[in-house]
């Protein structure tokens, strides 16, 4: 989900820090970082433009519909 310039991506219980890292690394141009605790990951982008290109890609990359509500 986003919020302004905040994406909060849920995972599996155990799997967020994982997550995180690999968003991390992945490189975004105009992502500043991740906060990543059980289940949850806080990705935080430098604008809310960033923020949904951001949550596009990762729902392509979880096979989701951009825009699915779960």
């Amino acid at each position: 989900k986003v919020a302004q310039n905040l994406i909060v991506v849920k995972t599996p219980p155990g799997h967020a820090n994982g997550v995180g890292r690999a968003i991390d690394l992945a490189g975004f141009e105009r992502v500043v970082g991740t906060v990543a605790g059980d289940d949850t990951v806080l990705v935080i982008a430098t604008d809310a433009t960033a923020a949904r290109r951001v949550k596009r890609h990762l729902d392509d990359v979880a096979g989701r519909e951009a825009g699915a509500v779960k």
